[in-house]
């Protein structure tokens, strides 16, 4: 059976519970915003995830703590025998 066009232009379905309350204010949300009220949802939840997104992959500095990033990372490094002994110990997996 073929799809018609209208079928295979819809998208998946995401459905959420909201008590009566949570509506009448989502609801009056979208309409000031003159969307519906799954137009209104989907592009509120979608600003919310993008910035969530941002701030867990993002790390933002001032000026002065950048170029101070980038002095530390160009010193040379500094020896560290504890975490060479480390390295040089067989793995508690290959034991």
């Amino acid at each position: 059976m073929r799809r018609s066009a209208v079928e295979s232009q819809k998208e998946n379905r995401l459905s959420i519970r909201a008590n009566p309350n949570q509506k009448t204010v989502l609801a009056r949300a979208a309409r000031a915003r003159h969307m519906n009220l799954s137009q209104f949802v989907l592009q509120a939840s979608l600003g919310e995830a993008e910035r969530v997104i941002r701030e867990e992959t993002q790390i933002l500095v001032s000026a002065e703590e950048y170029e101070r990033l980038c002095q530390v990372m160009d010193e040379a490094p500094v020896p560290a025998p504890r975490l060479q002994a480390a390295l040089r110990q067989k793995a508690v997996w290959d034991v």
